[in-house]
């Protein structure tokens, strides 16, 4: 089942888990023949929360049951919003105006 399975953290904060069904079961009884077929692929995809730690996210299967930890940040250790410096000098009167032949 785990060869089936396949779980991502994406860098914008998603966890994606997906798979693929292959199962076939068949049933016979005196007087009646069953047969269920669940196969395809599937996918889901969760938002998680700023303060996952994740370099930590662990996924494992017990007794058939995918089980996926997605510890927090430690306290004070949360990501901060990323000031980026704009290089340079903001636009001048004269970088604003055009011509009426640029137009």
């Amino acid at each position: 089942m785990e060869e089936d399975l396949k779980v991502e953290v994406e860098e914008n904060s998603v966890l994606r888990i997906s798979g693929e069904r292959k199962t076939e079961k068949e049933m016979e009884g005196e007087r009646w023949h069953r047969a269920e077929r669940t196969t395809g692929r599937f996918w889901r995809q969760f938002r998680l929360p700023a303060n996952v730690d994740m370099d930590r996210v662990s996924a494992h299967v017990e007794d058939g049951v995918l089980k996926i930890k997605v510890p927090k940040l430690a306290e004070g250790k949360t990501k901060q919003a990323k000031v980026i410096e704009i290089a340079g000098s903001g636009p001048t009167e004269e970088g604003i105006k055009a011509t009426e032949t640029e137009l």
